[in-house]
């Protein structure tokens, strides 16, 4: 390599944590996080979660460098706040009137809680329930109206197309990136997880070619496109792999830690 790694950029779901499972961080991944760290390499995580929200990959890692939380639309280190950019209450009203013309579920993440939808919502896991306020429709609604939210999640059936789901024309001024197979993000239309990389960067003065992301979902694709190396782990959808540099082995098998070897240690 001809320019050392000084920024790594990990999404969580799928790429360090196996979501069907549940299974915490593998040790061989923490390990690499830790070492990369002790290397002087800056290391945050680039997620939909809202920051809040990311204790079980964050449990057992030294001190991380920042948070990229709600899809780049939330910045923080160490409880502060370093950006925050909200979705405009017209489209957030609209991701609602889509959500319930479909019939498919929906959340919000606000500043210190996911705002939920009663119907069809899985019990988070214990540990991390304190996140979740679970609300009838009208209640929702009216939250909606009132507070500033950074990223809405829509989950549908598995095969329903983005332009399924949001036909309204004011989803044009919005970001909207499929995260897995049955479910949406959506953020203001400047904000991807690609800006939440560049915000960050351009904060610690880091060059673009310094930058090793890795992903696995289609939300991940802006973040590879503001990083000098972008790798895909395995499990990844195709458009992932199409679009990265190099791709890792599976999350089951640590992945992750063989793409921070690779390229910045």
């Amino acid at each position: 390599m001809n320019t050392k790694i000084k920024l790594i950029v990990l999404d969580i779901d799928g790429t360090i944590i196996e979501k069907p499972s549940g299974v915490p961080v593998l040790k061989k991944v923490r390990t690499a996080i830790n070492d990369a760290r002790k290397a002087g390499i800056k290391v945050c995580l680039c997620s939909a979660r809202p920051g809040y929200f990311m204790r079980d990959a964050t449990d057992g890692l030294d001190e991380l460098d920042a948070l990229i939380g709600c899809s780049g639309a939330l910045i923080e280190k160490d409880g502060e706040i370093l950006y925050k950019k909200s979705i405009p209450q017209p489209i957030v009203l609209a991701c609602f009137a889509a959500a319930k013309k479909l019939d498919t579920y929906m959340s919000f993440a606000g500043d210190k809680k996911i705002f939920v939808c009663k119907k069809g919502l899985v019990a988070p896991p214990l540990e991390q329930g304190s996140a979740f306020v679970i609300m009838e429709d009208d209640e929702l609604l009216e939250k909606l109206r009132k507070d500033d939210f950074y990223v809405a999640y829509i989950f549908t059936k598995s095969g329903v197309t983005k332009e399924e789901v949001f036909t309204d024309k004011v989803f044009e001024s919005a970001t909207i990136h499929k995260a897995s197979l049955n479910s949406f993000n959506l953020t203001s239309g400047d904000t991807s997880k690609g800006t939440g990389v560049q915000h960050l960067a351009e904060l610690w003065d880091i060059p673009r070619e310094a930058i090793l992301a890795i992903g696995n979902d289609e939300n991940d694709i802006p973040m590879f496109e503001a990083a000098g190396i972008g790798v895909a782990v395995a499990n990844a959808s195709p458009e992932v792999i199409e679009a990265a540099d190099w791709v890792a082995p599976d999350v089951r098998h640590g992945g992750a830690a063989e793409a921070i070897r690779r390229f910045a240690l």
